[in-house]
Protein backbone atom coordinates (compact mmCIF):
# COMPACT_ATOMS: atom_id res chain seq x y z
CA UNK A 1 0.00 0.00 0.00
CA UNK A 2 0.86 3.56 -0.83
CA UNK A 3 2.38 5.53 2.15
CA UNK A 4 0.95 9.07 3.00
CA UNK A 5 2.53 10.96 0.63
CA UNK A 6 3.89 8.49 -1.88
CA UNK A 7 1.52 10.25 -4.72
CA UNK A 8 2.75 8.34 -7.81
CA UNK A 9 1.46 4.77 -5.57
CA UNK A 10 -1.97 6.46 -4.76
CA UNK A 11 -2.45 7.35 -8.80
CA UNK A 12 -1.26 3.80 -9.62
CA UNK A 13 -3.95 2.25 -7.17
CA UNK A 14 -6.90 4.19 -8.28
CA UNK A 15 -6.08 3.74 -11.84
CA UNK A 16 -5.49 -0.14 -11.58
CA UNK A 17 -9.39 -0.18 -10.36
CA UNK A 18 -10.11 2.38 -13.50
CA UNK A 19 -9.12 1.45 -16.90
CA UNK A 20 -12.12 1.08 -18.92
CA UNK A 21 -13.27 4.64 -20.81
CA UNK A 22 -16.05 4.41 -19.88
CA UNK A 23 -15.75 3.56 -16.45
CA UNK A 24 -13.39 6.57 -15.80
CA UNK A 25 -15.93 8.69 -17.47
CA UNK A 26 -18.40 8.27 -15.30
CA UNK A 27 -16.06 8.76 -12.00
CA UNK A 28 -15.03 12.15 -14.12
CA UNK A 29 -18.42 13.31 -13.81
CA UNK A 30 -19.38 11.59 -10.66
CA UNK A 31 -16.90 12.15 -8.22
CA UNK A 32 -16.45 16.13 -7.92
CA UNK A 33 -20.71 15.66 -7.37
CA UNK A 34 -20.20 12.82 -4.69
CA UNK A 35 -17.23 15.32 -2.81
CA UNK A 36 -19.36 18.40 -3.50
CA UNK A 37 -22.66 17.16 -2.02
CA UNK A 38 -20.75 15.58 0.27
CA UNK A 39 -19.50 19.35 1.08
CA UNK A 40 -22.87 20.79 1.08
CA UNK A 41 -24.23 18.06 3.25
CA UNK A 42 -22.20 18.83 5.96
CA UNK A 43 -22.19 22.53 5.60
CA UNK A 44 -25.13 22.13 8.11
CA UNK A 45 -23.17 20.91 10.94
CA UNK A 46 -21.31 24.02 12.80
CA UNK A 47 -18.15 22.67 14.39
CA UNK A 48 -19.23 22.83 18.09
CA UNK A 49 -15.41 24.96 18.68
CA UNK A 50 -14.73 28.46 18.22
CA UNK A 51 -12.02 29.61 17.03
CA UNK A 52 -10.56 33.12 18.18
CA UNK A 53 -8.33 34.03 15.77
CA UNK A 54 -11.16 33.66 12.75
CA UNK A 55 -13.46 35.80 14.95
CA UNK A 56 -14.48 39.07 13.51
CA UNK A 57 -13.06 37.65 9.91
CA UNK A 58 -14.85 34.57 9.13
CA UNK A 59 -18.89 34.69 9.41
CA UNK A 60 -19.30 31.79 12.56
CA UNK A 61 -21.51 29.65 9.82
CA UNK A 62 -18.41 29.21 7.84
CA UNK A 63 -17.10 26.90 10.70
CA UNK A 64 -18.91 23.83 10.28
CA UNK A 65 -17.90 20.18 9.01
CA UNK A 66 -18.36 21.50 4.80
CA UNK A 67 -15.91 23.64 5.15
CA UNK A 68 -13.28 21.50 7.44
CA UNK A 69 -13.66 18.60 4.68
CA UNK A 70 -12.68 20.93 1.67
CA UNK A 71 -9.85 22.55 3.63
CA UNK A 72 -8.61 19.45 4.57
CA UNK A 73 -8.66 18.01 1.07
CA UNK A 74 -7.62 20.74 -0.16
CA UNK A 75 -4.34 21.19 2.24
CA UNK A 76 -3.69 17.25 1.55
CA UNK A 77 -3.46 17.69 -2.41
CA UNK A 78 -1.25 21.23 -1.88
CA UNK A 79 1.03 18.48 0.24
CA UNK A 80 0.73 15.81 -2.64
CA UNK A 81 1.73 17.89 -5.39
CA UNK A 82 1.31 21.90 -5.51
CA UNK A 83 0.84 22.42 -9.04
CA UNK A 84 -2.56 19.89 -9.39
CA UNK A 85 -3.14 20.41 -5.65
CA UNK A 86 -3.51 24.26 -5.78
CA UNK A 87 -6.27 23.99 -8.49
CA UNK A 88 -8.00 21.58 -7.20
CA UNK A 89 -8.16 23.06 -3.40
CA UNK A 90 -9.46 26.27 -4.92
CA UNK A 91 -11.88 24.38 -6.90
CA UNK A 92 -13.16 22.30 -3.55
CA UNK A 93 -12.88 25.34 -1.64
CA UNK A 94 -15.12 27.62 -3.97
CA UNK A 95 -17.19 24.81 -3.93
CA UNK A 96 -17.27 24.91 -0.14
CA UNK A 97 -17.67 28.72 -0.35
CA UNK A 98 -20.61 28.75 -2.82
CA UNK A 99 -22.51 25.85 -0.32
CA UNK A 100 -21.80 27.72 2.56
CA UNK A 101 -23.66 31.07 0.51
CA UNK A 102 -26.29 29.36 -0.28
CA UNK A 103 -27.28 27.77 2.94
CA UNK A 104 -26.57 30.00 5.29
CA UNK A 105 -27.12 33.46 3.70
CA UNK A 106 -29.32 31.81 0.96
CA UNK A 107 -29.49 34.35 -1.49
CA UNK A 108 -33.19 35.11 -2.66
CA UNK A 109 -32.81 36.89 -5.96
CA UNK A 110 -31.49 33.09 -7.28
CA UNK A 111 -33.08 30.30 -5.22
CA UNK A 112 -36.55 32.38 -4.43
CA UNK A 113 -38.61 29.14 -5.07
CA UNK A 114 -35.99 26.96 -3.31
CA UNK A 115 -35.76 26.53 0.18
CA UNK A 116 -33.04 25.57 2.32
CA UNK A 117 -34.25 22.06 3.11
CA UNK A 118 -35.09 21.32 -0.59
CA UNK A 119 -31.25 21.95 -1.37
CA UNK A 120 -30.59 19.37 0.99
CA UNK A 121 -32.66 16.91 0.04
CA UNK A 122 -31.41 17.93 -3.64
CA UNK A 123 -27.56 16.94 -2.44
CA UNK A 124 -28.84 13.90 -0.76
CA UNK A 125 -30.54 12.62 -3.98
CA UNK A 126 -27.48 13.96 -6.23
CA UNK A 127 -25.20 12.11 -3.79
CA UNK A 128 -27.21 8.86 -3.78
CA UNK A 129 -27.09 8.45 -7.51
CA UNK A 130 -23.56 9.34 -8.07
CA UNK A 131 -22.72 6.79 -5.69
CA UNK A 132 -25.00 3.70 -7.74
CA UNK A 133 -23.64 4.88 -11.03
CA UNK A 134 -20.10 4.72 -10.06
CA UNK A 135 -21.04 0.96 -8.93
CA UNK A 136 -22.67 0.82 -12.39
CA UNK A 137 -19.32 1.81 -13.76
CA UNK A 138 -18.05 -0.62 -12.25
CA UNK A 139 -20.05 -3.70 -12.76
CA UNK A 140 -21.05 -3.33 -15.83
CA UNK A 141 -18.25 -1.51 -17.64
CA UNK A 142 -15.14 -2.15 -15.44
CA UNK A 143 -15.91 -5.86 -14.47
CA UNK A 144 -13.61 -5.13 -11.09
CA UNK A 145 -14.88 -4.20 -7.64
CA UNK A 146 -14.51 -0.08 -7.01
CA UNK A 147 -11.11 0.40 -4.99
CA UNK A 148 -12.84 1.30 -1.88
CA UNK A 149 -13.69 -2.23 -1.09
CA UNK A 150 -9.88 -2.71 -0.90
CA UNK A 151 -8.96 0.56 0.41
CA UNK A 152 -11.77 2.66 1.73
CA UNK A 153 -9.59 5.84 2.95
CA UNK A 154 -7.27 6.41 0.22
CA UNK A 155 -10.62 5.92 -2.60
CA UNK A 156 -12.73 8.33 -0.88
CA UNK A 157 -9.54 10.40 -0.04
CA UNK A 158 -7.56 10.21 -3.43
CA UNK A 159 -10.82 9.93 -5.88
CA UNK A 160 -11.48 13.60 -6.49
CA UNK A 161 -7.26 13.97 -6.61
CA UNK A 162 -7.19 11.60 -9.04
CA UNK A 163 -9.94 13.45 -11.29
CA UNK A 164 -7.34 16.44 -11.05
CA UNK A 165 -4.62 14.76 -12.04
CA UNK A 166 -7.12 13.26 -15.34
CA UNK A 167 -7.59 16.50 -16.15
CA UNK A 168 -3.80 18.22 -16.23
CA UNK A 169 -3.19 14.83 -18.34
CA UNK A 170 -5.40 15.62 -20.56
CA UNK A 171 -4.60 19.52 -20.88
CA UNK A 172 -0.83 18.31 -21.11
CA UNK A 173 0.49 18.42 -17.92
CA UNK A 174 2.58 15.88 -15.30
CA UNK A 175 3.12 13.30 -18.78
CA UNK A 176 5.98 11.73 -16.74
CA UNK A 177 3.57 10.97 -13.51
CA UNK A 178 0.76 9.56 -15.81
CA UNK A 179 3.35 7.46 -17.91
CA UNK A 180 4.18 5.94 -14.15
CA UNK A 181 0.61 5.68 -13.34
CA UNK A 182 -0.14 3.78 -16.55
CA UNK A 183 2.82 1.54 -16.06
CA UNK A 184 2.51 0.34 -12.44
CA UNK A 185 -1.42 0.48 -12.93
CA UNK A 186 -0.92 -2.20 -15.58
CA UNK A 187 1.48 -4.45 -13.39
CA UNK A 188 -1.02 -4.26 -10.62
CA UNK A 189 -3.76 -5.58 -12.33
CA UNK A 190 -1.96 -8.42 -13.89
CA UNK A 191 -0.77 -9.51 -10.38
CA UNK A 192 -5.00 -9.19 -9.69
CA UNK A 193 -5.44 -10.72 -12.89
CA UNK A 194 -3.04 -13.73 -11.94
CA UNK A 195 -4.88 -13.73 -8.31
CA UNK A 196 -7.87 -14.11 -9.89
CA UNK A 197 -6.97 -16.84 -12.12
CA UNK A 198 -5.20 -18.95 -9.82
Amino acid sequence: MAGLFDLKGHLAFYRAYHSNETNVTIHLICIPIILSSAIFILSKFSLPISIPLLEGYVPHQFINFGTLLSTTYGIYYILLDWQVGIPAALFYGGVGLVYNQLYYFHAPSLLSSITKEELFRFSWITHIVAWLAQFYGHAFHEHRAPALLDNLLQAVVLAPFFVAFEVAFWLGFKLDTQKYMEVEAAKQRKLFETKKSA
